[in-house]
């Protein structure tokens, strides 16, 4: 299932399924499967199986599956009418790992690290596909970094590498845009990734049928057409498998939870010059099997 949440005529985002050239509304089949059953409060059980939020659906774990595995009767829209929004924009936790590709350590000038760096985002920051990047007031060095974002399925604690991908409900991609000069005012990183708009995410969810092996996965950046970063999840320091059970060894991951999992190389802050993001400019970004996630930049 690629998951989208999507809006038509200006109403209230809501999730689909993306299929080829349509999308389908899950909580209005759902609904249509269970009147066509002849139950009465076919609506309300279907908004309450098939909620709005990207995190409550995934909360619903078995029952909200079980309800997607019996539709019958599929409701549509044309994915050309409809406006895609950010997939997931109320994770529990926004989880970020810094320095996670080889490569990319190296084109910073950083060792490589013996357990991965932590640090966070908020919602606050998730915009939808198409809406701006506003380069913060003051900086002058916003950056791109193309990220696997990993969106987890189920509650996980103290699970070990083996099992981790079970945990895992699909990937995404995120573009953990970084203001590097407040970046780098002192040892932590978070006063460059915390501002508003510096999380794109999007277009869609693929879950684990979508995307079935995530460590031989494709990335790529390009700016105003020119391709920036052209990297592989094969270069990963530390995988998918390791960060979701090394994370859940720290604390509780829940559905819902979203892990951007580093970048690899080509960031602007790596060139020689750097080359950093100006208002006008666009950035598109592409992971295999995940679509292509674009976004103009502003100044705020």
């Amino acid at each position: 299932m690629k998951l989208v949440r999507f809006s038509t005529n200006g109403q209230s985002p809501r999730l689909g399924a993306l299929q080829g050239d349509r999308i389908a509304d899950l909580q209005a089949s759902v609904a249509a499967t269970l009147t066509r059953r002849g139950v009465v409060r076919a609506q309300a059980l279907a908004a309450a199986l098939v909620p709005t939020s990207t995190r409550e659906f995934l909360e619903g774990g078995a029952a909200t599956q079980d309800a997607l595995g019996s539709i019958t009767e599929w409701v549509t829209v044309p994915a050309a009418s409809a406006r895609l929004h950010a997939p997931i924009a109320d994770p529990g936790k926004f989880i970020c790992i810094g320095l996670n590709y080889s490569d990319h350590a190296a084109e910073t000038g950083n060792a490589i690290p013996k357990e991965p760096p932590i640090f966070a985002k908020w919602p606050n920051a998730i915009i939808d596909p198409g809406e701006p990047i506003l380069r913060p007031r003051g900086s002058k060095a916003l950056d791109w970094e193309v990220e696997l974002g990993v969106v987890i399925g189920k509650p996980a604690r103290y699970v070990s590498k083996e099992q981790a991908l079970d945990y895992v409900w699909g990937y995404t991609i995120i573009n953990d845009a970084s203001a590097r000069d407040f970046q780098m005012i002192t040892s932590q990183w978070m006063a460059g990734k915390i501002f508003e708009t510096a999380a794109p995410v999007g277009p869609y969810i693929g879950d684990r049928a979508e995307v079935a092996d995530p460590h031989s996965l494709s990335l790529k950046t390009f700016v105003n057409g020119k391709q920036m970063q052209n990297g592989n999840t094969k270069t990963f320091i530390f995988d998918v498998r390791y960060l979701v059970s090394y994370l859940s060894g720290l604390i509780t991951l829940m559905p819902g939870d979203l892990i951007a999992t580093g970048t690899p190389p080509g960031v602007g802050l790596g060139m020689k010059p750097p080359v950093y993001l100006n208002p006008g400019d666009v950035v598109r970004m592409e992971i295999t099997g995940l679509g292509t996630l674009e976004n103009p930049v502003k100044e705020a």
